[in-house]
């Protein structure tokens, strides 16, 4: 097929626009138009007007907990909430055996529900509150007596959280929900992501490959915690192939702004230092250990300090993983300090950002960081530093939305070719699929989403809001198919 009378842009330094675009029989870019506008062995007699609208290669979410996200929509919706009271009144109004929530902001509320407040509106009914960030949860009383939690006020927060055995979907309810969630995803012309699910997500994706069933390009990360299984398996990073391959092994060094359990180099504004949750040295065994099976590291790291440790950590292991051929990752990054921003580059650590974090953390920001804000959200000095920068919305903590990922950005001062290429090439690289993926370019998968306007042009505070018309897998339709 061919597509023409639009903007295309490739994404390819070499040609960055082209007047249309060809599409081979099986689902490559075409090296030229004019070969095959009379031939139609290879591309097919297809022509598909673009009528002015815009092309850009496939968009990425290159940090999503797919199957949470997917599952999310099953929960009590707690956004916007202002005060504790409100939460529990919400969470009193729904029905079921178990009341699950989700997205509270401790910043937001007038203070942070308990159990107490919970027993109080809810009665003796098993109910469970997820914060924003998913790092702090709170359980009624009943719910503390079903699950054994040990909290004297129904709040738990980082792995005592996680820990808690909430009640959990059934497989083939999982599995439903990430499959519907896929039509969600291409909606918002996502064509590939970096999934943080862990073996959950990884077996269902695998369950839906075998199936046929998987339209999505899926980059599968598995969980440290489970590094000696991995190794014993012999799995590998890049292991698999064109829509599902193994990712790297993901290793925490702090927490997260909301909870204020970011590491911290100096404390917060409103007191304290964060929790560190892995130390340079145990960073430093993870890493060696995950190089010599083959297995690259990514590493969540929010404050200032855990940005640090974590950089000094592949720093000091770099040899091993350069030689493996790996890729390092630092997972949000949200506040470096101006000696480590260069490092990125120099190191050759993949920063690893959700955009979208600025918008909504900002007061929370504000309030625990004060004058550091200027040192947060720091795309624009990484990029300038020659860091990779690969973008992502980290959904279900913010919504999977790349083009709102790109508003959010150049809001941010980043410029819009350096937003796009965070959720395209940025995304491709990091995937160790930068000479399939990320651009459309001879060769290169035809992974394309169409819009109903150009981000490169349009005003800045429209980008968010641009529809997606069409979005296309390995030469494959998977939403909005012409005509349209």
């Amino acid at each position: 097929m061919i597509l023409r009378g639009g903007r295309i842009y490739t994404g390819d330094p070499a040609v960055p626009h082209v007047a249309a675009l060809a599409v081979t029989r099986d689902g490559r870019v075409a090296r030229g138009v004019e070969a095959w506008e009379g031939d139609g062995s290879q591309v097919s007699s297809d022509r598909i007007e673009l009528d002015g609208r815009t092309v850009l290669p496939g968009l990425a979410d290159a940090h999503v907990h797919f199957r949470s996200w997917a599952l999310e929509q099953r929960l009590v919706d707690l956004a916007d909430c202002i005060s504790a009271r409100d939460c529990a009144e919400r969470l009193a109004a729904a029905t079921g055996a178990w009341v699950i929530g989700r997205g509270w902001r401790a910043d937001q509320l007038d203070r942070e529900p308990t159990a107490t407040l919970l027993d109080e509106l809810c009665g003796d009914r098993p109910v469970a509150a997820w914060a924003n960030d998913r790092h702090t949860l709170v359980l009624s009383s009943r719910a503390i007596e079903l699950t054994g939690a040990v909290t004297a006020d129904g709040l738990l927060r980082e792995r005592d959280a996680w820990a808690v055995p909430l009640p959990e979907p059934t497989p083939a309810e999982a599995l439903a929900a990430v499959d519907r969630a896929q039509r969600a995803a291409h909606a918002r012309g996502v064509t590939q992501i970096h999934d943080f699910e862990g073996s959950a997500g990884f077996a269902i994706w695998q369950q839906l490959a075998a199936d046929r069933s998987q339209t999505l390009r899926v980059v599968a990360a598995q969980l440290a915690e489970n590094i000696d299984a991995l190794l014993a398996t012999g799995l590998r990073t890049g292991f698999g192939d064109g829509l599902l391959r193994v990712g790297p092994v993901k290793a925490f060094m702090d927490g997260t702004l909301s909870s204020r359990t970011a590491w911290m180099l100096e404390p917060y504004a409103d007191g304290g230092s964060g929790e560190r949750l892995s130390t340079v040295a145990e960073l430093t065994a993870l890493v060696r250990a995950a190089t010599a099976g083959g297995l690259a590291v990514a590493v969540h790291a929010i404050g200032d300090r855990a940005v640090r440790e974590a950089l000094d950590a592949f720093e000091a292991t770099g040899e091993a993983w350069r030689e493996a051929g790996l890729r390092p990752r630092i997972e949000h990054a949200q506040l470096v300090h101006p000696d480590d921003r260069a490092r990125f580059a120099t190191i050759g650590v993949i920063a690893s950002m959700q955009p979208s974090h600025a918008p909504s953390d900002r007061p929370t920001a504000v309030t625990a960081w004060a004058e550091r804000i200027a040192n947060a959200y720091a795309w624009p000095a990484l990029a300038a530093a020659g860091a990779t920068l690969a973008f992502g919305s980290d959904a279900p903590i913010e919504a999977l939305d790349p083009l709102a990922g790109i508003a959010a950005a150049v809001a941010g001062s980043l410029g819009r070719g350096a937003a796009v290429a965070g959720f395209t090439s940025g995304a491709a690289l990091a995937a160790g699929w930068e000479r399939r993926l990320g651009r459309l370019a001879p060769g290169f998968e035809a992974d394309l989403v169409v819009l109903d306007d150009d981000p490169f042009t349009c005003p800045p505070d429209r980008i968010g809001e641009i529809d997606v018309v069409a979005t296309m897998v390995g030469g494959r339709f998977v939403h909005g198919r012409p005509p349209w």
